[in-house]
């Protein structure tokens, strides 16, 4: 419940990817459902390190080569969005990179994050429309549109934050069970086992459909 009929919204990561590997794949997912709200690197005929998201609104923002993420470098990336006053914004490290007003239509008047039935879209594979972190689309035990590196601290909020918000607890969340408008957090220093726990309590646990690799030291 706490993820369906979003007015507004912000997704935030910590991420470092250390390889655009062009040849298998030409997107790295962050995270989100395949063609309604992805938040990823990467697209056909789009720089390969720049963010992009992807909604039945269209896709967001254009091409620049000047906006490149770089390989294993690590970054805080947030993407927040405002239905109501079709505003649009992606942050890097807290700092604005694009921003549209006038990003939306008429059609596109709620963001649904829970995963979508696949009853309804015929000839759909198993897994293609779930919400993903770190990969999207494809059955679920394959790899496709995978991002190829680490993620933590994942967070989806029911509101679209501001700057000093974002720049305010970029890294950790200090009391997430009480923090207004945060609807789920991974953290991801589980260490062990195939469940990542969503420290809000709202029960949106996270699970790896392929064994999951933790990196030494958490």
């Amino acid at each position: 419940a706490h993820l369906n009929n979003l007015k507004a919204v912000t997704f935030e990561i910590i991420t470092r990817i250390s390889n655009f590997d062009e040849a298998n794949t030409d997107i790295s997912s962050l995270m989100g459902i395949e063609q309604y709200f992805c938040f990823r690197a990467g697209d056909a005929g789009f720089p390969r390190q720049q963010l992009q998201i992807q909604t039945p609104a269209g896709k967001f923002p254009e091409a620049n080569k000047a906006k490149l993420l770089k390989e294993n470098e690590w970054y805080h990336l947030a993407l927040t969005y405002d239905i109501a006053t079709k505003t649009i914004i992606f942050y890097v490290n807290g700092k604005e990179q694009s921003r549209s007003t006038n990003y939306g239509n008429s059609e596109f008047s709620e963001i649904k994050l829970a995963n979508r039935k696949q009853e309804s879209f015929p000839g759909a594979s198993d897994g293609d429309w779930l919400f993903y972190i770190g990969r999207s689309y494809n059955d679920r035990w394959l790899i496709d549109r995978q991002l190829n590196g680490n993620v933590c601290e994942a967070r989806i909020w029911d509101v679209a934050r501001t700057q000093q918000e974002i720049w305010k607890n970029m890294y950790d969340i200090e009391d997430p069970e009480n923090e207004a408008h945060l609807a789920a957090y991974w953290k991801f220093n589980e260490g062990e086992g195939d469940i990542a726990k969503d420290y809000t309590g709202h029960g949106n646990d996270a699970k790896a459909y392929v064994k999951a690799t933790w990196p030494a030291g958490i």
